[in-house]
């Protein structure tokens, strides 16, 4: 008899992600938030932003600016998130000695800043080549 193949986690309204694409996959789901950055336990910045690109490139930086978020998952080691008391969510992005704090903001219909907002762009790295065949080799081991 076989060993029973291992289990992919399972995390139901709280939890921690290590890997890029389960962290892109936590966060693809915000459109508005207010942040908090917060670098050696000092708060640098606070604000309200909206989500229009969400991406894994080890080149490319996070981005505040101008009221939109430019967000890479790859600035960050590892992301914890939950559910808030008012039925919002709320995300920690946890860096070396940093921690960007995301907490959704539901949409009004009534405000008229968020028709002027640019939509998600969401992007993950493609992985390179010999990536790609050992994922392949896998799939021929089934």
């Amino acid at each position: 008899m076989e060993a029973p193949r291992s289990l992919a986690p399972c995390l139901v309204g709280r939890g921690t992600v290590a890997t890029p694409r389960d962290m892109l996959r936590t966060l693809e789901t915000l459109e508005n938030l207010d942040y908090r950055y917060v670098v050696m336990g000092e708060e640098v910045d606070s604000g309200r932003a909206a989500l229009v690109k969400l991406m894994a490139d080890p080149d490319s930086a996070t981005l505040v600016v101008n009221g939109c978020l430019f967000l890479n998952v790859a600035s960050f080691r590892y992301l914890d998130f939950e559910r808030g008391p008012l039925d919002n969510w709320a995300f920690s992005l946890h860096g070396d000695d940093s921690v960007l704090e995301l907490v959704s903001v539901p949409e009004t219909e009534d405000d008229p800043t968020l028709s002027k907002r640019p939509h998600l762009l969401s992007e993950e790295i493609v992985p390179d080549f010999e990536s790609l065949l050992a994922l392949d080799e896998d799939d021929e081991d089934e």
